[in-house]
């Protein structure tokens, strides 16, 4: 192992005659290598150092890297990077070596990986658990497979794209028409994180489950992560909409006989659904695992979250911001990844609600991260007035939009009692 490694990197030093080091560096970086790829400690020193020095913008060769690592006193002398250098081969078996390399990292992590099996069936871990703790981590494996699509496919697919029929069944519908006119191409499509924010009290759970009826209508698979609420209480939810019953009515005995028919069918149709609810699942990598092993099984066309700012972030030793950034940062990774729509939640500050106006993508509560990864944002909202007055519509305002039109407003007809969403200006 070591051996193949030195040879790696005595392949990109002995470039240097043609000032080619940066770029083989660069191409072994763009397959996917990295520190955790070298298992010595020497290589993996040569290799941060490598690196270092590339970030600088300085000519990497064999002397630079001597020079650099004297100076950070990393235990390597001369005689180690010269060797390193002689055991260089042929630049035209560079691809072969880092070919090689990906494959030992793989194995030796699939191994690995096999040992945490074990070790979880030997501790009668639930198979799921097991699983959902693994995924992660196959994903990762299984992403270093190169990309072997040229500039030529890539130009016909755009192309095609460009001129040819739009397949709109990509594209998820919010079912609230006021709205599907405005998004490109009608819906939430591929790959897009898609933000929806507001105040507490504005309709966010209630705009995430009437887009999961709709979604689910038109024979999708959709997979919810709700963090606030059980799961008991989003399917009460779920049947108010469908049915437009109030379920409180119900549950207090007050519902007419005739209503109960309605119900029945309701739940039968709801059984129907592609849908899945996970009403436990707070850690970021959690919810990576479990989207990622839900849309290997089942056919999901759109993941739901509600809402960001209750997700537990896998790092803890950085400020709230970072935070957030670092879970906007892999849902919109996760979306490109699974390559369906992410529908996110989230809270907005109380500086619009207090200077009773929209509310724009600075509000959004704790990071500014959301504002560049998001491909959509959309805000829901009511003036102070319509608070007061407990008005029947919520205002939307389009705040972002990477395709399509850009800053649009409107008003959504809004039954709390049903939690039902309809598109206000049919009422008009």
């Amino acid at each position: 192992m070591k051996e193949l490694e030195r040879s790696l990197l005595g392949t990109i030093l002995q470039a240097e005659i043609n000032d080619g080091c940066n770029a083989l560096l660069n191409e072994a970086k763009e397959s996917g290598i990295n520190a955790d790829f070298f298992t010595a400690h020497d290589t993996r020193t040569m290799w941060e150092t490598m690196c270092k020095i590339d970030s600088k913008g300085v000519i990497l060769g064999t002397m630079s890297l001597f020079t650099d690592l004297s100076k950070g006193q990393k235990g390597l002398d001369a005689n180690s990077v010269w060797s390193t250098h002689d055991e260089g081969l042929s630049e035209l078996q560079f691809k072969g070596l880092i070919d090689d390399m990906v494959e030992s990292y793989k194995s030796r992590n699939l191994h690995r990986l096999s040992l945490i099996i074990k070790d979880g069936l030997q501790e009668g871990k639930d198979s799921e658990e097991i699983l959902t703790s693994i995924q992660g981590q196959c994903d990762a494996i299984s992403s270093l497979t190169p990309n072997k699509e040229n500039l030529q496919t890539i130009v016909d697919q755009t192309y095609k794209d460009v001129i040819g029929k739009v397949d709109y069944s990509r594209y998820l519908r919010t079912g609230i028409q006021s709205i599907d006119d405005v998004l490109y191409r009608n819906g939430y499509g591929s790959g897009q994180l898609c933000v929806l924010a507001s105040r507490p009290g504005c309709g966010k759970t209630a705009y995430a489950l009437n887009f999961l009826k709709n979604v689910c209508t038109n024979g999708n698979g959709v997979l919810l992560f709700n963090l606030e609420m059980g799961v008991n209480q989003i399917m009460k939810r779920i049947f108010s909409i469908k049915s437009g019953l109030h379920m409180r009515r119900f549950e207090d005995g007050l519902a007419p006989e005739d209503k109960m028919q309605t119900l029945q069918e309701t739940t039968k149709t709801v059984k129907g659904w592609n849908c899945w609810i996970r009403d436990n699942v707070y850690r970021l990598d959690h919810i990576l695992a479990t989207a990622r092993g839900m849309h290997r099984k089942h056919n999901i066309n759109g993941i739901i979250i509600d809402y960001c700012q209750l997700i537990k972030p896998m790092s803890k030793n950085i400020s709230r911001e970072q935070q957030v950034a670092e879970i906007s940062r892999e849902l919109k990774l996760l979306a490109k990844d699974l390559d369906i729509p992410i529908l996110l939640l989230a809270q907005v500050n109380r500086e619009s609600e207090r200077d009773d106006r929209s509310p724009i993508m600075s509000d959004l509560r704790e990071s500014g991260a959301l504002e560049q990864d998001a491909d959509s944002i959309i805000f829901l909202w009511q003036t102070l007035s319509e608070r007061e007055h407990q008005s029947e519509y919520i205002r939307w305002t389009l705040a972002k939009q990477r395709e399509g039109m850009g800053y649009t407003q409107g008003r959504i007809l809004f039954n709390k009692g049903t939690q039902q969403m309809e598109d206000y200006s049919q009422f008009i």
